[in-house]
């Protein structure tokens, strides 16, 4: 008999549907919840980090979309408004799904969505979802021998200090945000604006190997800031705590600079050295942030990369089409002492794209994408 299901996804990265959102796929992620919703059995939905993409959702400031790298609770409240209207099917499907008490909704915090931890994002989200208690925000989830978290403290450039959540700057208490968030936010969006559709495209190396041009523009904008930061911010904002200077991490920088390496490491390694004991208790392991798919099978225990449900492509270099990378959950069933996983891929029709063509009119690109997802946003 069925105790429960477990359904695990993440990389959602919803936005405010502007050029900066690379969620399109709603109409899907509203199809699945709602099915979820129907089981008969007990449901725990495990959004596993980086649901939210907070980190490159703008605010309005002075009537204008703006970005800042001091991020205050209002400013995260203004944020998930934008997002909460970009996207209200999937809040509203996942209102239905926490109306069952059998069910379960737990938010994992990650990079894009460290917004999460302000109390007040955390109670505006129970009022859009019906103030139902089975809703939950979590570092990681730990059940049953099955252990599932986002993945960002394993990467060095982008874990943040969970005992040091906030910063006091001025008057206002700020995120501690990780130190990739703090230059994203200040110093990249700018680039993302202007090139909203590259950053779909995997594998990096690939994609840098047919456009110069923003390798050039990531290698001077990167090589500018990393002198800035290792020799300008620190005296320049001294008083500011989010300018800090991290050696190891400027180190790491330099290195991924050096290479054109703009790929996130592979961080299972890191994960199995950091958290042994868990790795060893735990039969089955899910991860996020890396956003390809990865399944690692050996002597009973299993550890997860199921991918992103982003809009996103993989480029072949010799035929130079871009082929639309299919989204993935996890599906665990716990039946008395039995566990058993399926990796589901779950259907969408979408057309092969010219790399060229897509590269020449980006926007018009992430338009016909949307119209065949059907995701519709007047921001863009």
């Amino acid at each position: 008999m069925v105790q429960k299901e477990v359904i695990v996804l993440g990389d959602v990265e919803m936005g405010a549907g502007n050029l900066t959102d690379d969620f399109i796929s709603d109409n899907a992620l509203c199809e699945l919840i709602d099915e979820l919703e129907k089981r008969a059995h007990n449901v725990d939905l495990v959004l596993n980090g980086d649901i939210f993409d907070f980190l490159k959702c703008p605010y309005f400031r002075n009537n204008q979309l703006s970005y800042t790298r001091h991020v205050t609770e209002e400013i995260s409240l203004s944020k998930l408004n934008l997002i909460y209207k970009a996207h209200q099917r999937v809040f509203y499907s996942l209102r239905k799904f926490v109306k069952k008490r059998k069910n379960k909704l737990y938010f994992i915090i990650g990079n894009h969505d460290m917004d999460l931890v302000f109390k007040e994002i955390q109670n505006k989200i129970r009022e859009f979802l019906g103030k139902k208690r089975n809703i939950y925000f979590k570092h990681f989830y730990n059940q049953d021998k099955i252990y599932i978290e986002h993945g960002q403290q394993y990467d060095f450039l982008n874990r943040f200090n969970k005992k040091r959540l906030f910063l006091k700057h001025k008057k206002d208490i700020i995120l501690n945000q990780s130190w990739v968030s703090f230059s994203l936010m200040s110093k990249f969006m700018d680039l993302k604006e202007q090139h909203p559709f590259l950053e779909r495209i995997t594998p990096r190396p690939s994609l840098m190997d047919l456009h110069k041009d923003i390798v050039k523009k990531l290698t001077w904008r990167g090589i500018v800031y990393f002198l800035k930061s290792t020799f300008y911010y620190p005296f320049r904002y001294f008083f500011d705590p989010t300018y800090f200077y991290p050696r190891e991490l400027v180190k790491d920088f330099y290195r991924r600079l050096r290479k054109a390496h703009y790929d996130l490491d592979n961080i299972i390694k890191v994960f199995k050295l950091t958290k042994r004991r868990t790795y060893k208790k735990s039969k089955i392991v899910v991860l996020g942030h890396i956003h390809e798919k990865f399944i690692e099978d050996k002597r009973g225990r299993v550890i997860i990369h199921p991918g992103s449900w982003r809009d996103e492509y993989h480029l072949d270099k010799e035929s130079r089409k871009l082929i639309p990378i299919p989204k993935r959950y996890v599906q665990i069933i716990v039946e008395d002492e039995n566990i058993n996983y399926q990796l589901i891929e779950y259907p969408l029709k979408r057309e092969e794209v010219s790399f060229d063509k897509a590269i020449k009119n980006e926007i018009a690109q992430i338009k016909k994408a949307a119209f065949e997802e059907g995701f519709t946003s007047g921001l863009i």
